[in-house]
């Protein structure tokens, strides 16, 4: 299974331009980009810890990653990766708004995976954190928030906010 994921599918639904093409696969998407590479040229650059690639092509370029679940030790910490399912991808983002998916194989093509309701969200300019922690795990989600809130015309959900405010 592959996937259109993030930024993209949320401009897409609320009819704003965007190119920058990040895909999902359920498997190995290092892989996947070096046979694209072979199939079509371009470079790959690989990020083995994370399980991510950009394909790079005198077209323009795209993301790879491996459908994963990311764990902090530590808050502000990098992630520990591992391997899973789109819905562990999509429990990992940062926002509502940006844990969409839309499927772009088989007899799938065309579906949307909203799992946290993000199309409601989007409907209602709303921005909202997928749980407590999302801003210790990684406080540049604060700046993102911000940017979404300002670019979009959104607001900032009054629990999200009251988590980005809080003092730890």
């Amino acid at each position: 299974p592959i996937y259109l994921v993030g930024g993209i599918v949320r401009d897409w639904i609320i009819g704003r331009s965007n190119t920058d093409l990040d895909l999902v696969i359920e498997g190995d998407a290092i892989a996947f980009a070096h046979a694209m590479q072979q199939e079509y040229g371009g470079d790959v650059l690989a990020h083995d810890r994370f399980g991510t690639a950009k394909w790079t092509t005198s077209n323009g370029e795209i993301d790879f990653v491996t459908a994963r679940s990311e764990t902090y030790a530590a808050p502000a910490a990098l992630p520990t990766v591992t391997a899973g399912s789109m819905a562990d991808d999509l429990r990992r983002r940062d926002f509502t708004i940006n844990a969409l998916a839309l499927r772009l194989d088989g007899n799938h093509l065309g579906e949307v995976v909203d799992l946290f309701d993000g199309m409601t969200d989007l409907k209602a300019g709303i921005v909202r954190v997928l749980h407590e922690q999302s801003f210790v795990d990684d406080p540049t989600r604060i700046f993102r928030a911000v940017r979404y809130e300002q670019r979009l015309g959104f607001a900032i959900e009054p629990e999200t906010l009251s988590w980005l405010l809080r003092d730890k």
